[in-house]
């Protein structure tokens, strides 16, 4: 990969095949995500925390097992940042410009899972959506960003079995929708 202009080029594609994404924009896009990433952590470790009875002990391990997977894609994307000559968003009151839902403080599990549910599908627009707009130009991030969408889709069928309403979240059915 390297920069030709202010667009970024990877080595093993034509011209023809290089996003029209700026390096900088590649980098906006990726902060984006990474703030979605840890807003999706402060929910969710809320929810750990708030979920009561020992009815839902098993709620709150998910909850706080997804949290975990979230922190590893924001590490991911904030190496990826790092690599482009970026600054990754660290401070809350950076995500809270880029992401201006309020985390879910809702007391019974049922709203916090149907909350879960919804970031997901939320997460899954913004990754299918940076997928095609980076397109084949940078196959590295193209990659790393089809790993987490899987992840994210498993999310939200984790979320949605919970709640009775298991959906497929295929790579391919969401592209064939857009």
């Amino acid at each position: 990969m390297f920069l030709k202009g202010n667009l970024i080029v990877s080595a093993l594609f034509s011209r023809e095949e290089v996003t029209s994404l700026t390096k900088q924009e590649i980098i906006e896009r990726l902060n984006y995500l990474r703030a979605t990433e840890l807003f999706a952590i402060q929910q969710y470790m809320n929810h750990h925390y708030r979920v009561k009875g020992m009815d839902f002990s098993d709620i709150r391990d998910i909850e706080r097992s997804i949290a975990l997977v979230e922190m590893k894609h924001a590490e991911m994307l904030a190496e990826r940042i790092n690599m482009l000559g970026g600054n990754p968003i660290t401070n809350p009151a950076q995500v809270s410009q880029l992401k201006t839902s309020q985390v879910n403080t809702s007391e019974d599990s049922r709203g916090m899972l149907m909350a879960d549910l919804e970031l997901e599908r939320g997460a899954i627009r913004d990754y299918t959506k940076a997928i095609q707009d980076i397109g084949d130009g940078d196959p590295g991030i193209r990659k790393m960003l089809e790993d987490i969408l899987i992840q994210e889709e498993e999310h939200a069928d984790t979320f949605g079995t919970w709640l009775g309403e298991k959906q497929a979240y295929a790579i391919g059915e969401l592209k064939g929708a857009a």
